[in-house]
């Protein structure tokens, strides 16, 4: 059987690639592309053998390569509540990058594809730009397009993630049984989190962060009224989050973006979300992960990538739906069956987790080796 070849445009952390390696499907990498430099950086460390583009809008898809598989995440800042919501017209060109992709997948063919934006963008202007994508994903003609939204949380990891998705599968090869996956239970957040140290790491952040820090007050005074324990319970507060609406999530992470300036608060733990915590919670195994940037730039990786639970579930269901594995091919659903959560759950440690990220920051600082400049 040939293995299934991918091709990610947008690629960030290449997910797509994590899911397919977590299915245990054979797969030939057949090109990245991201505008970011760090982003490349990642790549490379990670999943070098793929072609690897900066910058799609001045790749000519006629010759790009083809792929039975083509997964992209367009920017979502256009169409997201953060970004204020510019749709197509964003001053930074980002919202014309949909069509961009749509061109590879009109010239090239693939069998399949996994498109994916913000939640917002299903109601954004009363559904006008949801409803132009849909339109311009079903001229094309040779696909059955299907669309839903996906929420990380619903799909085996603790973390409120609400994500749009749309599906093409090629009408020549589409076996007609294509489904999302449905919800299953949330597990708890403590299964993601590091062992407590044994050393107190303090209730509140540092004074220095005054913003942050009276935001965490403010959340903790309120739990503390309502007869909470929050040293002992694994709340998680939205750092940003302004006192007047001071947020916390009891078990489960606030959705991680990249603007989210000061983080999310761990109250049972005195600190903020470790990246590898981060990394689990989009359904990654950092014991599997090169850290070739610094550990800044990877918390902004972690806040754009896609999850990679919900790209595992929702390709367990396309890869046979779209005849990219044999008909007579069970893919394993790890998530519902629960060997991906203890999986995961086995790889925390706390050492390793202190060493993560600054470790390879450090490295790359004393070695000189930075990520490229764009």
């Amino acid at each position: 059987d040939m293995p299934v070849s991918i091709g990610t445009d947008c690629s960030g952390m290449e997910a797509p690639i994590q899911a397919l390696r977590s299915l245990g499907v054979d797969y030939r990498h057949v090109f990245s592309c991201d505008i970011d430099a760090h982003a490349r950086a990642t790549i490379r460390a990670n999943f070098p053998h793929g072609v690897l583009y900066q910058d799609l809008t001045q790749r000519d898809n006629a010759t790009a390569p083809p792929c039975d598989l083509y997964v992209a995440g367009f920017p979502c800042q256009p169409f997201s509540i953060a970004g204020m919501k510019q749709g197509f017209g964003d001053k930074h060109g980002r919202g014309q990058i949909f069509f961009h992709v749509r061109d590879y997948i009109n010239t090239q063919r693939p069998k399949a594809f996994i498109l994916e934006n913000v939640k917002g963008l299903r109601t954004m202007q009363n559904g006008v730009y949801f409803d132009a994508i849909m339109q311009s994903l079903e001229q094309l003609g040779a696909y059955s397009i299907y669309f839903d939204i996906l929420g990380t949380h619903q799909h085996g990891v603790p973390h409120h993630r609400n994500r749009c998705y749309f599906v093409g599968i090629r009408k020549d090869v589409d076996r007609g049984d294509f489904a999302f996956p449905k919800p299953i239970p949330c597990p708890s957040l403590e299964m993601f989190l590091e062992p407590r140290s044994r050393a107190a790491l303090g209730d509140l952040p540092p004074a220095s962060q005054g913003t942050a820090r009276r935001n965490v007050t403010a959340c903790l005074r309120a739990l503390k009224r309502e007869g909470s324990d929050p040293t002992k319970e694994p709340w998680v507060m939205d750092c940003d989050s302004s006192e007047y609406r001071a947020g916390w999530n009891f078990n489960v992470s606030p959705c991680i973006t990249v603007c989210r300036r000061h983080g999310h608060w761990v109250t049972n733990r005195g600190r903020r979300f470790y990246k590898t915590e981060m990394m689990r919670l989009q359904g990654m195994d950092p014991t599997k992960f090169k850290v070739a940037i610094t550990e800044n730039q990877l918390g902004r990786q972690i806040g754009n990538t896609m999850s990679v639970n919900v790209l595992e579930r929702l390709m367990c269901r396309l890869l046979p739906s779209a005849g990219l594995v044999p008909r007579n091919t069970m893919l394993r659903d790890r998530w519902a069956d629960g060997s991906a959560l203890r999986k995961l759950a086995a790889t925390r440690c706390l050492k390793f987790a202190q060493r993560f990220a600054g470790g390879a920051a450090r490295r790359l600082t004393a070695a000189g080796a930075a990520a490229p400049a764009a």
